[in-house]
């Protein structure tokens, strides 16, 4: 045996503790690097994991999962044999990252099992940049935002949620800050009284959503931020989604429906038309609400009277491979519309809110379907 082929060796046994108490088909030399301190003006930077097959069949990587927009992972192509390794090379982008940071990607195999997530972190040093390149977006005359819109995306029941949006005065002139739009909402902010010039702060936006189980929602509002009488130039949309989100499993149910076309009736300025909703999966898919533009109603096909708030949402239970058919009716003159709007109510039309392109109308579904907990349905009116 050569020197070379004896040094594999001996470093692999060393390393097999290690490597043995990691679970799995795959085993890496560390989960973890640091990068230490580094510039954002000197960009993207890479380190190579090294991944072996401790399994007794071939194993390919064929997906890397990211935590967020500014880390990647480049897997090896091909088969890894029993015994053999390969480089995965993961890239951190450190653009608009500021002080520690930490990121993760995970690696899966085919089936989406699991091999492991690698986790990677840095203290970076942010380059020097004007306010308008760090806030891009104009809210006001002289008042920059960090960014357009707040998701919040999934919000749990009876708990208040935050987000951040930070801002800044771009102007040579104190401004005060006057902070409106979010009155009848479930959605409220909190902003310094006042900024002085080239000063940056946060403006906290926080969502308060009701105990009540029942409660399901898609929740909707515009934060106008501007300095006390100066001009609003951009609003900041806020939205968030009140739901029971299901486990998923092969057993779990699947919402698909066929696209509703509203149709004029006879001497008539309504249009209705029917949506089918159906159930792909393998056990009862249960419609917890439907969310209506103003002024819509739906119905059963076999009902005469439209369902309400005051339906039992739980009784609308889909079987496995069966249909449901209700039927939509949009109020007078819903073709010239220019905006669509929406309900926060369950089952009945409430207070409105623009959302949305042009002459565009969306419905909302609330189902137990664990892939799609809450899906929009565009409503099509010929």
């Amino acid at each position: 045996m050569g020197r070379l082929p004896q040094l594999l060796a001996v470093l692999l046994f060393i390393a097999a503790p290690a490597l043995s108490a990691q679970e799995g088909p795959a085993a890496f030399d560390s989960r973890e690097w640091d990068f230490g301190a580094i510039r954002e003006a000197d960009g993207v930077v890479r380190h190579e994991f090294v991944v072996f097959n401790r399994s007794d069949r071939p194993l390919r990587l064929l997906r890397a999962i990211p935590g967020c927009s500014c880390i990647s992972a480049r897997l090896p192509q091909g088969v890894l044999s029993p015994g053999q390794s390969a480089a995965v090379e993961v890239s951190f982008t450190p653009a608009g990252a500021a002080g520690p940071v930490i990121r993760t990607v995970e690696i899966q195999a085919g089936g989406g099992v699991s091999l492991g997530i690698l986790s990677i972190s840095a203290d970076v040093l942010p380059a020097d940049r004007s306010i308008q390149e760090r806030y891009p977006v104009v809210l006001a005359e002289g008042l920059y935002a960090s960014r357009s819109e707040v998701n919040f995306g999934y919000l749990e029941r009876g708990r208040q949620t935050g987000k951040v949006l930070f801002v800044a005065n771009a102007s040579d002139k104190p401004m005060r800050l006057g902070v409106s739009g979010l009155g009848g909402t479930r959605f409220r902010a909190v902003c310094p009284e006042a900024l002085a010039p080239g000063e940056e702060a946060r403006v906290e936006i926080w969502c308060d959503t009701p105990a009540d189980p029942a409660y399901f929602a898609s929740l909707h509002a515009s934060l106008r931020l501007a300095p006390q009488g100066g001009r609003v130039l951009r609003e900041v949309p806020l939205s968030g989604l009140c739901l029971t989100q299901a486990p998923d499993s092969p057993d779990a149910p699947r919402l698909r429906n066929d696209p509703p076309q509203l149709r004029r009736k006879f001497l008539s300025r309504k249009h209705s038309g029917t949506l089918t909703l159906h159930n792909d999966g393998a056990t009862p898919l249960v419609i917890h609400a439907i969310e209506l533009p103003e002024g819509f109603s739906v119905q059963m096909s076999s009902r005469a009277n439209p369902l309400s708030s005051r339906a039992k949402p739980r009784d609308l239970a889909i079987a496995p491979g069966q249909t449901l058919k209700l039927v939509l009716t949009a109020p007078e003159g819903s073709a010239e519309r220019a905006f669509p709007q929406r309900s926060e109510d369950a089952f009945k039309p409430g207070r409105s809110k623009p959302s949305g392109a042009a002459n565009e109308l969306r419905m909302a579904v609330f189902t137990n379907d664990p892939l799609r907990p809450c899906k929009e349905i565009p409503i099509n009116i010929l």
